[in-house]
C-alpha cells in the first residue's frame, strides 16, 4: 500500500509483518513511527530496534518470539540490516511464515536490499516512494496553517519543483519559508526563487522544456545559471543526454511507465515526466540528439573541445533543428 494508507489500514487492523521501502527517508520514519503508535503504548519496554549490520538473523527471531510487557504486543524494528544473500534470511522467512501474534516485526529499507525480495511476499508493503505534486500540495498547506500562513500557486508548484519531489526536503524547506516571510503572510515565487536550494535535477528537467519548444535563450539562461553554481560542464552534458535517452526509450518502447521505470531504476514519475516531453520530438530527432550527445562526449575524451563549450554548442544546435 502508499504511505499515504498507512493510517486508515492501521486503523483497521495491525499486521505481524510490514516491509518499508522507498526513497523518501521523511516518508520511511513517518511510517515506521505510525506502526509503532498505533501498536503499542509502553514504548520503552515493547520496542527493540535492530540497526547493526553484524546483528545475527536467530537473535532477531528469539526478540520476535518474546512476549510483551504490559501491553498487548511488542515492535521488533530491522533498520537497514545489511542482508547480502536471501539464503541468510532462513530463520526470518521460517518465522515470518508463522509469526508471533504479539508481535509487529517491521523491516525498514532505504537500500533497496535485494536479497529481501524473498520475504516480501509474507509482509504489508508500505510504498514510501516520493508522493505526487497534488499530495505535496496538501502537505505544504497545512505546515504553512500551523504559521498561519498562506502561499501561492506557482510558489508551491516552484517549491515542489526545486526540491524534486523529496518529502523531507519540502517540509524544511516550507518551514523556513514560514519563519522568513512571519505569521500571517503570503509566500510568492520570488521567495522561493530566492530562499530555496534548486535541485541539479529540477534544472535539467526546465532545460529540456526550454530545449522542446527550441526556446535557446531560455536554455542557454539555465545552462549558465547552473555553470555560476560550478556544476561540472560535463557532467551536465551527461544528465542532459539522460534526459533524451528516456524520451527516446519511452517513444519506442511498449512497455508501461511502471515497466520501464524498474528497468531503467528510476522513479515512475520521471518516466511520466519524460513520456510528456519526447510528445514534442519525433524519435528521429531523439536520435539525432543522441548521435550528437555521443559524438561531443568522444570530441571531450580526444581534446578536441572543452566540456562547457561541447555543453553549450549542444543545447544551441539542438534548439536551432
Amino acid at each position: 500500500m502508499k504511505f499515504q494508507e498507512l493510517k486508515k489500514s492501521l486503523a483497521q487492523k495491525i499486521n505481524n509483518f510490514y516491509y518499508i521501502k522507498g526513497e523518501d527517508a521523511f516518508l520511511r520514519q513517518k511510517a515506521l513511527e505510525m506502526i509503532e503508535n498505533a501498536s503499542v503504548q509502553f514504548k520503552d519496554l515493547n520496542i527493540l530496534r535492530f540497526d547493526d549490520e553484524n546483528t545475527n538473523l536467530g537473535n532477531i527471531v528469539d526478540a520476535c518470539r518474546a512476549l510483551p510487557m504490559l501491553d498487548n504486543r511488542r515492535v521488533v524494528v530491522l533498520k537497514d540490516i545489511a542482508v547480502k544473500k536471501q539464503d541468510d534470511l532462513k530463520p526470518l522467512i521460517e518465522y515470518v511464515k508463522k509469526p508471533n501474534p504479539t508481535t509487529v516485526l517491521v523491516i525498514v529499507d532505504s537500500n533497496n536490499i535485494t536479497a529481501y525480495k524473498k520475504i516480501e511476499e509474507y509482509a504489508e508493503i508500505v510504498d514510501c516512494s516520493k508522493l505526487d505534486s497534488g499530495m505535496l500540495s496538501k502537505l505544504i498547506l497545512n505546515e504553512l496553517s500551523k504559521y498561519k500562513c498562506k502561499i501561492n500557486l506557482d510558489a508551491i508548484n516552484a517549491l515542489i519543483g526545486y526540491c524534486d519531489l523529496d518529502y523531507t526536503r519540502i517540509n524544511n524547506e516550507t518551514i523556513k519559508l514560514a519563519n522568513l516571510i512571519g505569521e500571517g503572510g503570503t509566500i510568492a515565487l520570488k521567495d522561493v526563487e530566492n530562499n530555496v536550494h534548486r535541485e541539479v535535477e529540477y534544472d535539467i528537467f526546465e532545460l529540456s522544456k526550454a530545449v522542446a519548444v527550441r526556446n535557446g535563450q531560455k536554455a542557454i539562461d539555465i545552462i549558465k545559471h547552473l555553470l555560476e553554481r560550478k556544476e561540472a560542464p560535463q557532467m551536465l552534458l551527461m544528465m542532459v543526454q539522460s534526459s533524451f535517452r528516456r524520451m527516446f526509450y519511452t517513444t519506442t518502447s511498449k512497455e508501461t511507465n511502471a515497466e520501464i521505470a524498474n528497468k531503467l531504476g528510476i522513479k515512475e514519475y520521471s518516466i511520466k515526466l519524460s513520456r510528456e516531453q519526447a510528445q514534442k520530438f519525433t524519435p528521429a530527432r531523439l536520435k539525432k540528439i543522441l548521435d550528437l550527445g555521443a559524438e561531443l562526449d568522444y570530441q571531450i575524451k580526444a581534446g578536441q573541445m572543452s566540456d562547457e563549450n561541447a555543453l553549450l554548442y549542444y543545447i544551441s544546435t539542438i534548439c536551432e533543428k
